[in-house]
């Protein structure tokens, strides 16, 4: 008997997706998907911890299914085709039902956040779901973004019924598809999902970073929390640590898996340590932003030259402290900050603007490279920043 490799396995799935239309591909989706629903192909979930950035502790988990059925797709391209052949509502009334089920291995004092799309929030498959768990304190529903909200007011009578059970309302992916802002201020949400875009290289973008600003201050005054979501990064984190953004998840926090795990000992220490940092506000560090570290100036050069807007890039030395300071300009353009000051993490912010604020005329308003005790490089702080810090102070 002739066997296939995993390799070419893998190659099937991948043409047979390709051609998910052809009469071949569309009749071995629809069988999968008839057993997945009669329960002869087996799903499982993974678990993402979503993670309190204030005391670097895991507040809540994201449910996520992974079907184990061929051909090998995403569980949004499942959800797709079940969409085109009438199975979307059976199918995610079996995944919910079994994620319900999850919420026994919740730890003490955390969330279970699970996926619904509007449509199934409308359907006649609701109601039954939501009686069989009366009790749905520690839920929150994620009201997904892949499709247009045209009854605003039969969701919301839908998102009445969960919270009287002890239930929450997250939007999902807030910022990007059907849902934009408009589901955010009909829906009044518990949580805000900033969608993956914002977060990515908030540290070095500062249209990213103030758009997150803004958007955290309005779900502030709606009365919900900011989960940020797709953060890969450290320099991500300390930014979103920096804007005061309460909640996040993603790949550098902690990845999906079978167990609802704690969050590292050394990533909650990495936390509280930036927290305490910030805290102090009277400190450079609550002005202080990111830069990316280069090499050499010749990578600076370039890696600003691909950066969207304005951006800094540090060269530092072996022991990590700056060598090179350059910063793209939008007025300027690309250049290298000659003689730059160097202040203390923890200075004193008025101390170190009135120092900056010495210099002559056409250094004056140069940004200054933030070090720790053995001089090794934080970040940047910007004059303006500085000057925004003090006034707030009044």
């Amino acid at each position: 008997m002739v066997t296939s490799s995993p390799d070419s396995l893998i190659a099937m799935s991948e043409a047979l997706v390709a051609t998910a239309d052809s009469a071949d591909g569309a009749a071995l989706i629809t069988g999968q998907l008839e057993g997945i629903l009669s329960s002869r192909i087996p799903f499982r979930f993974d678990y993402q911890p979503i993670v309190d950035l204030k005391r670097g502790l895991v507040a809540g988990y994201e449910a996520l299914v992974r079907f184990a059925a061929e051909p090998r797709m995403s569980p949004d391209r499942w959800f797709n085709e079940a969409d085109k052949r009438g199975l979307r509502l059976p199918l995610e009334d079996l995944v919910l039902r079994r994620a319900l089920h999850a919420r026994t291995q919740l730890p003490a004092n955390c969330f279970l956040s699970l996926n619904a799309s509007p449509c199934f929030l409308l359907s006649d498959l609701w109601g039954p779901l939501l009686d069989a768990m009366p009790d749905w304190n520690g839920m929150v529903v994620e009201i997904t973004e892949n499709e247009l909200i045209t009854e605003y007011q039969a969701v919301l009578e839908r998102i009445a019924m969960i919270r009287s059970r002890g239930g929450y309302i997250a939007v999902d992916d807030a910022g990007s598809g059907y849902s934009s802002l408009k589901h955010v201020m009909e829906l009044k949400p518990d949580f805000v999902k900033l969608d993956r875009s914002f977060v990515n290289d908030c540290d070095c973008d500062r249209a990213r970073a103030a758009l997150i600003e803004m958007l955290g201050m309005a779900a502030g005054r709606l009365d919900a929390w900011v989960i940020a979501e797709g953060v890969e990064k450290e320099t991500e984190l300390a930014e979103l640590i920096r804007l005061r953004t309460p909640l996040a998840q993603g790949y550098y926090l902690s990845r999906p898996g079978p167990e609802m795990c704690a969050l590292d000992a050394a990533k909650t220490g990495g936390i509280l340590a930036r927290v305490r940092d910030c805290d102090r506000t009277d400190s450079v560090s609550s002005s202080m932003e990111t830069a990316m570290a280069c090499r050499n100036l010749e990578e600076a050069y370039s890696r600003l030259a691909q950066a969207p807007g304005p951006a800094f890039a540090v060269v530092l030395d072996r022991w990590r402290r700056p060598r090179n300071l350059v910063e793209r300009h939008a007025a300027i353009g690309i250049r290298e900050i000659g003689d730059f000051r160097r202040v203390h993490v923890l200075g004193d912010a008025r101390e170190a603007l009135t120092r900056a604020l010495t210099r002559p005329e056409d250094q004056r308003f140069d940004p200054l490279a933030v070090i720790n005790d053995q001089g090794e490089f934080q970040g940047i702080a910007r004059i303006d920043r500085l000057m925004q810090q003090m006034l707030a102070a009044f």
